[in-house]
């Protein structure tokens, strides 16, 4: 990887802060792990090119600005391996989602489970937010995990709530307060 702005998670992880520079070695861990995150994102059939990863990082880019959104590349062992992000970040009521997405050949590592952890402290320390959510379909077992394991309590399951591939989805809603981290 380039020389880009690092926030170390631990001895393993790296949180690469976005460029759009970044678009092309993203596309190729989409690309490359397309079958895997097509289970349940949406936006994988819709990342066709390069320039739709332009553009992607430029919508986070313009939303950290905006103070909506924080991305972050996840590098495990110097190569890129996924992302995590705070979205839907609400400064007035303090809270905000978390979302992750990991290539296949690295799951079960703990990688996202430490990745969040560390979301979470700048989050709640960094950023004074109070509340975080993670929403995982209800059949995507590793992401329910990841919730779980990270002290998120289950809150509900929202029936119907998401559409996929003109699939109703259900979706496990999981929240943290920063009391109980």
């Amino acid at each position: 990887m380039k020389n880009y702005f690092r926030l170390p998670v631990d001895k393993q992880i790296q949180f690469l802060h976005p460029t759009v520079e970044m678009a092309e070695e993203l596309f190729q861990l989409v690309d490359s792990n397309r079958t895997y995150f097509r289970q349940f994102l949406d936006f994988v059939d819709e990342t066709k090119t390069v320039a739709d990863e332009e553009a992607y990082l430029k919508m986070k880019l313009k939303g950290e600005i905006e103070g909506t959104d924080r991305l972050f590349l996840i590098e495990y062992e110097g190569v890129l391996v996924g992302s995590i992000d705070l979205h839907y970040i609400n400064k007035v009521h303090k809270r905000a989602e978390i979302g992750y997405m990991l290539a296949e050949a690295y799951t079960k590592k703990g990688i996202m489970r430490r990745a969040v952890h560390k979301v979470c402290a700048l989050a709640f320390d960094d950023m004074g937010l109070n509340k975080l959510t993670i929403i995982a379909d209800s059949e995507n077992q590793p992401s329910n995990q990841v919730a779980k394991s990270c002290g998120f309590t289950f809150v509900a399951t929202d029936r119907q709530e998401m559409c996929l591939y003109d699939e109703l989805r259900d979706m496990n809603r999981y929240a943290l307060l920063k009391q109980d981290k």
